[in-house]
């Protein structure tokens, strides 16, 4: 009863096997089947050995050894198995018309594959006459130890190849090391810009205290100076004196009077004539006093009246500064009147969440966005900032979100001469929330890049909440932790059925590139 495996190495012989093991085998697996077969070099390494000897040992231990020849088959049957399974699935004519391309083409790391492959099909007439063809080929290797030559062609033909394998595994690592020096530019100069306006916030900051304290040092000495001219100025009590005395020497002037007219004559005599001009000085310095003290009462009223007005101002003038202070340290612009729903702001990154949607093989669907992010409250504003490509029309997209009642703010991508793209919303997104902020209750922001956290921080010490809507794989942990409240997406938020339709006009474009070094 013969073996498969016997059948195989007798069809194929010395050189048809040969053939084989140098064509389906590299130098690493050949070296592992021959510890495996057994093989041993007293003194060296099997892979310090050259090939041609290998080859040479293996086939004569097939010729005589039973087992050699079976490991030596399931090695094979183990590199040609897929190719097997499709030489199984065609006809007889196909199969003929392969072999025949490989006679005629001399396909290098062809022919021994197909010499095993018949040698394996038991179909016998044609097939067997192709093996027959094949084994009698001119360029076929004969088996090592005949004294034949290497193929130097196919030498330099499988060096070739193993260079320019080498030679694109390296031209991969270097575009991934290109990659990551990109990413540490890129991040270097986030960096620094962020350093950058993080010093002049501290400097705008300190002139700002520095102003605040000089025009409170000015309020505090104008008031100060104001209570000084209003202790310095006669009092209400002075005043009620003086009347009194004008009061006393009216009563005097009177009883005087009366004595005078009493030292008269009596009745029946005439009465002695008194000269006007005795009681004429009199008469004239009362006329003066009262005139005085009618002058002083209405200059008294009215530095009174001067000084209260200017108190009020300074009190005016000090609670500006006040809620001057409290505006620059974020303090609000306006409070919810009991009863009232909060006001809410969304403030949405479209590029992020298209490519966190991405993930996810959809699209995300706005309705849903909204309705989650302002619930039973009010909407004060939202706003969507788009980037736009000259390549892709999405003005459609844009249309939506408008008759959404979402403001949309759009840039062109900028490309560089250099080859890299511009085009990101941070900063204008961070000045429009700081701008906002003082007007809400709560700040929606449907984003993941962790650059906002330091955003979030400093909108939640304004006043307003601050909750972030955005894709749990791509959302930065910083953002999640700095937020008062964090709403995860799902598929729950995607366009239902959008893979059914057949992309209609309306629906949401492809957007530009991401930002890049800049």
């Amino acid at each position: 009863m013969s073996h498969p495996e016997q059948e195989v190495v007798q069809r194929l012989g010395r050189d048809g096997l040969a053939r084989v093991l140098d064509d389906l085998l590299d130098q690493r697996r050949l070296v592992r089947l021959a510890n495996t077969c057994g093989l041993r070099y007293p003194g060296m390494r099997t892979q310090s050995q050259k090939r041609e000897r290998i080859l040479q040992d293996l086939v004569e231990r097939a010729e005589g050894e039973d087992t050699t020849r079976r490991t030596i088959f399931r090695a094979l049957k183990k590199e040609t198995g897929a190719a097997a399974r499709t030489w199984a699935r065609l006809g007889e004519p196909e199969k003929l018309e392969r072999v025949r391309a490989v006679a005629e083409a001399a396909e290098d790391g062809q022919l021994g594959l197909h010499l095993f492959l018949l040698a394996q099909d038991d179909g016998g007439g044609k097939l067997a006459d192709g093996l027959t063809a094949l084994l009698a080929r001119p360029d076929l290797r004969p088996a090592p130890g005949n004294g034949a030559p290497a193929d130097e062609t196919v030498k330099l033909k499988r060096e070739l190849a193993r260079l320019k394998k080498r030679a694109t595994e390296q031209q991969k690592k270097v575009a991934h090391l290109d990659g990551q020096l990109a990413k540490s530019r890129e991040t270097a100069r986030t960096t620094k810009r962020d350093l950058i306006q993080r010093k002049g916030e501290l400097a705008e900051s300190r002139l700002l205290v520095e102003r605040l304290r000089k025009e409170l040092r000015d309020a505090r000495g104008a008031e100060e100076e104001a209570a000084a001219q209003a202790q310095r100025a006669p009092s209400d009590d002075a005043l009620d004196k003086l009347a009194r005395s004008v009061r006393r020497l009216s009563t005097e002037q009177r009883k005087l009077t009366h004595a005078v007219e009493a030292l008269g004559p009596p009745r029946g005599k005439a009465a002695p004539v008194i000269d006007p001009q005795q009681l004429g000085s009199l008469a004239e310095g009362l006329q003066a006093l009262q005139k005085e003290m009618a002058a002083f009462r209405r200059d008294r009223r009215k530095e009174n009246k001067e000084t209260t007005q200017q108190l009020d101002e300074l009190r005016a003038e000090v609670r500006s500064y006040k809620t001057a202070v409290k505006k620059r340290v974020g303090g609000p612009l306006s409070r919810r009147r009991k009863g009232e729903p909060e006001r809410v702001g969304v403030f949405v990154d479209v590029q992020n969440m298209y490519y966190g949607a991405r993930r996810l093989k959809g699209k995300l669907d706005f309705d849903a966005l909204l309705e989650t992010a302002v619930r039973d409250r009010r909407r004060v504003q939202a706003k969507a900032y788009v980037v736009e490509s000259k390549e892709i029309d999405q003005s459609g997209f844009i249309s939506i979100l408008e008759q959404r009642g979402i403001d949309v703010h759009r840039k062109t991508l900028r490309v560089r001469a250099d080859g890299s793209m511009k085009g990101d919303w941070d900063m204008e997104m961070a000045l429009d929330i700081l701008d906002a902020a003082p007007r809400l209750d709560v700040l929606v922001l449907v984003s993941g890049d962790g650059d906002f956290t330091s955003l979030v921080q400093r909108v939640k010490l304004m006043g307003p909440r601050v909750e972030v809507i955005g894709w749990p794989r791509t959302t930065a942990k910083s953002l999640i932790e700095s937020a008062d409240a964090f709403q995860a997406l799902d598929r729950n938020f995607m366009i239902r059925g959008e893979r059914k339709r057949p992309k209609p006009a309306a629906d949401q474009p492809d957007p530009a590139p991401q930002k890049s070094a800049g």
